[in-house]
């Protein structure tokens, strides 16, 4: 019974590290790289939109600034 206690606590030992070893290879610093995160209100509707460049209620799209 003994050794195959070691075993168990072996095998769960080996996958928590492997686990481990996967989410830190996997981790990336820019989550949200590729969303635009400035607020901006629609000119069609007037909504105040926090994030995109697509106005979520009218399908307005953001006119840029020049």
């Amino acid at each position: 019974m003994g050794g195959s206690l070691y075993l168990l606590i072996f095998i769960i030992t080996i996958f928590i590290g492997v686990a481990i070893f996967i989410a830190r290879t996997n981790h990336s610093k820019d989550y949200y790289a590729d969303i635009e995160i400035d607020e901006w209100d629609c000119p069609d509707c007037g909504f105040h939109v926090q994030a995109g460049d697509k106005c979520i209620y009218c399908g307005a799209k953001k006119e840029l600034a020049t």
